[in-house]
Parts: structure tokens; C-alpha cells; sequence
């Protein structure tokens, strides 16, 4: 069958860094390249800047065969859910290859440094610092530990390391590959920064592509502080002393009396932050909580995908895996009655996300606005 090389992303938004990769990737790849995409939210726990389709169209453009949703909640999960999530769709898809940016690119360090993870020491190690340190949150912890064990991890070769650990922890046969990233110029700027521009109301176009500036230009962008206010009413008005996904936190706690300490939602994360409760981590409970989904953590890998965009040469993989595979890909809203009643469970946590999402744009868009969305498609004729 076609060699399939599968790149986990958020794309949020597309940038010149996410080209560099994409056509890296195509210059090695005779096969096809199948993108696993963030749904509607992404791991730092906020609404996408543009909604999962718009994002999809943008990868067909730029390089992908097929791109096929990392379901809510894993999309928004931390690296160890997100990396599990990932690795389980790109699975199901078939993927030969993964391939992923890597600050240093150093394959064997990586790989050191999962080992090194998956071992009783780290696990000894990790236990006594939380003990010893109950005020500062696991992921400074874990940082501490590595640094001490000599790895030094940027963030893409944290996420690296997680996949290399999904891998052996699926027992999926898909060999990773690590391309360094391209460093930073005046123009190849991070996602993070791209986002602040858009705040700030600045033009983003110098830092993307130019075959797709003319739809960033076009685009409307949803922004922070419409989730952080949705947010903040949900704690102040609606929320129950316990969380319905069962989360009983100090965390949870705090938001709910953060949120009634703050006259309005313009600060409520940075507020409800401390050094153990980061703000990624803040906004992501309050997701969860919000939707009623379970902290990614204690969950199962994801039982299925959708279809998001697709090109002839993606269309045709398809026709062919679905003839061997059993993994489930929606290509239409209709297809969840046909999931297993585990994959259906999951779906209708999607459909939560996507309704709130609809609440973070501007203007407000129609709750079942993507229950009623298709694929795009290239390539028909």
C-alpha cells in the first residue's frame, strides 16, 4: 500500500515554520502525507484561531494528502494525552512515519530521554519531588528532573518525547522521524507570537506563506477573550460545587472562587494561574469542566477520526484502507450512529466542543454549525 508519513499538528494558525516542514516532508515522501489536525481547541486549553475546516483547507494547500481531526478532548489535552490522542489517529490511519519538528533534530537523545522516562527511576524520582514540592505543578517537576538527568528539552522536543514514548506504549510499528526546525528570522515567528499579533490587531501576513495570505486576509479570527469570558460566567453562575467530569481538584475549587472574586472574565485565568496551576493548565480544567468531559489523562486513546480535507491522492488512500481497516473515519455527521457505543460516548464530546466553540467567534455562529460542515475536497470531477 502507499507509504503513508503522518505529521501531529495544531497549525494555529498556518506559518512559515509549519511550510518548512510540510515541504521537508514532501521532498522525502514519494507516498502521501496525512496530517492529524487539532479539532476546534488545542492543547493550551483555547479556541482555534480559525475553525478546524479553514485550518484543513489551509494544510491541503500547503502540502497534505489528507487531514483527519485529533478529536476533542485529546486536541486539547496536555503533551501525554495530546501525544497518545496523535499516535492512536495517525495508527488508524495507517501511518508508516511520523514525522515531527525537533529544536535539535537529535533522534538518540530523544530517544535517551524517553527511555529514561518510561523507567523506575524517573517514576521514583517524579514521586518524590511531588511530595516534596506540593506547590510547584508536574510539569516544572518533570522539567527539573530531565535537566537534572541531562537532557535539555525545548518545547517541540518535550512533545517529541512523548510521541517516541506513544509509540513503544501502542506497540504501533510507526518508525518516528525528527526534522530539526527552522530557526526564527524576521518572518518565521512562532504560533504564540503570530497570536499576539492578531490580538493586537496587527497584519499577520508577512509571517505566512504568501499562497495563503490572501485568505488570512479574508479570515475572521476568533480571540481569547470571548472564551475567558464564557468561561468566567460558566464558573461564576452555573458551575456545581463538583465538577461534573468528576474533577475534584484544588484547581477546580479555585476557579470557582476566582470566578466570583472577578468582576468580569477579561483576567479570570491569569488570575485563577499559580506557580503549580499554569495557565495552560487553568484554561484546559476550565474546558473540561465546561463540556463535561473527563481530564484526558484518565481516558482511553480516541476510537475514531473525521475526515476533514482530502485530495485525490488522499481520497484514493482512503478507498483503500477502508477496504482492510477497521478504524472508524466520518466523512458526515449521520456516520456516529454507526460507531461503537465507546467511540459514539466519545463523539458526543466533540459535538460539545464544537457548540462552544461556535460562542468564541465573532459573530456568534449557529450551534450545530459543524454538525452540518463537509470535507473539503479536491481533486473531483
Amino acid at each position: 500500500m502507499t507509504r503513508n508519513t503522518a505529521i501531529i499538528c495544531e497549525t494555529n494558525p498556518f506559518h512559515r515554520g509549519h511550510k518548512y516542514l510540510f515541504d521537508t516532508v514532501r521532498a522525502q515522501n514519494d507516498g502521501i502525507i496525512t496530517a492529524v489536525m487539532s479539532g476546534n481547541f488545542v492543547q493550551r486549553g483555547i479556541p482555534a484561531v480559525l475553525d478546524k475546516y479553514t485550518r484543513a483547507r489551509i494544510l491541503l494547500e500547503n502540502g497534505a494528502d489528507l487531514v483527519v481531526e485529533l478529536p476533542y478532548p485529546w486536541c486539547a489535552a496536555g503533551g501525554e494525552a495530546f501525544a497518545a490522542g496523535g499516535i492512536a489517529a495517525a495508527a488508524g490511519l495507517g501511518a508508516d512515519v511520523l514525522a515531527f519538528g525537533s529544536e535539535t533534530g537529535e533522534g538518540d537523545m530523544l530517544h535517551a530521554c524517553a527511555e529514561w522516562m518510561d523507567s523506575a527511576e524517573y517514576r521514583t524520582k517524579m514521586l518524590a519531588a511531588e511530595k516534596a514540592d506540593p506547590e510547584t505543578g508536574a510539569a516544572a517537576l518533570h522539567d527539573r528532573l530531565t535537566r537534572e538527568a541531562g537532557f535539555s528539552l525545548a518545547p517541540n522536543d518535550k512533545l517529541a518525547v512523548w510521541y517516541l514514548r506513544q509509540i513503544r506504549a501502542q506497540k504501533c510499528g510507526i518508525t518516528p522521524t525528527p526534522l530539526k526546525r527552522t530557526p526564527h528570522t524576521e518572518t518565521v515567528i512562532s504560533a504564540t507570537k503570530i497570536r499576539e499579533k492578531l490580538t493586537a490587531g496587527e497584519d499577520i501576513t508577512p509571517y505566512v506563506p504568501a499562497e495563503t495570505a490572501e485568505m488570512y486576509r479574508n479570515a475572521v479570527f476568533t480571540g481569547p477573550s470571548r472564551f475567558a469570558a464564557l468561561a468566567w460566567t460558566y464558573f461564576r453562575l452555573f458551575a456545581p460545587a463538583e465538577a461534573e467530569n468528576g474533577e475534584k481538584s484544588g484547581l477546580y475549587r479555585r476557579l470557582l472562587k476566582t470566578a466570583g472574586a472577578c468582576t468580569d472574565g477579561e483576567n479570570f485565568f491569569e488570575r485563577a494561574a499559580t506557580r503549580k496551576y499554569t495557565d495552560a493548565r487553568v484554561r484546559r480544567t476550565a474546558l473540561f469542566a465546561m463540556t463535561a468531559v473527563p481530564e484526558p489523562d484518565m481516558l482511553p486513546v480516541p476510537e475514531y477520526t473525521i475526515l476533514l480535507a482530502a485530495n485525490a491522492k488522499g481520497r484514493e488512500y482512503l478507498k483503500e484502507r477502508r477496504k482492510t481497516a477497521a478504524f472508524p473515519i466520518l466523512t458526515k455527521p449521520a456516520d456516529r450512529d454507526k460507531l461503537p457505543p465507546e467511540a459514539q460516548k466519545q463523539y458526543a464530546w466533540l459535538e460539545k466542543a464544537d457548540r462552544l466553540y461556535t460562542m468564541c467567534t465573532d459573530p456568534v455562529g449557529e450551534a450545530d454549525r459543524f454538525v452540518r460542515m463537509k470535507p473539503v475536497i479536491q481533486g473531483l470531477i
